[in-house]
């Protein structure tokens, strides 16, 4: 084998430029997959931003509905005691109206005897 120093200079540069010319593409290659993970992890982030924000909207319409029941739930004492009242109100007025067709009825009757 007769190979000659400048063929063998030759050889070393072919085969280091080869090697920076791999190392170039693994660099690009890597460089491409760590914005595509960028890319992804932003897009990530956004979507957990987003539904933190939603949650926050549940949160604070559940501590509405919460109010809302609440209220309602303190209307029932003071309905209890409207109706009552109503109640109370309507049997004493037909028991007045009752006293009074009575009255008229005796009346009625003395008059006619």
């Amino acid at each position: 084998m007769g190979v000659s120093v400048d063929g063998e200079s030759a050889m070393n540069e072919i085969i280091a430029l080869c090697i920076s010319g791999v190392g170039t593409v693994v660099w690009y290659l890597l460089k491409q997959k760590d914005n595509q993970q960028q890319s992804e992890l932003k897009d990530a982030n956004d979507k957990i931003d987003t539904l933190f924000i939603k949650h926050d909207a549940d949160v604070q319409a559940l501590q509405e509905l919460r109010v809302q029941i609440a209220a309602k739930h303190y209307e029932r004492p003071e309905l209890d005691k409207k109706f009552d009242k109503l109640e109370n109100t309507v049997t004493e007025g037909f028991t007045h109206i009752g006293e009074r067709l009575d009255k008229m009825s005796e009346a009625f009757n003395a008059r006619r005897q």
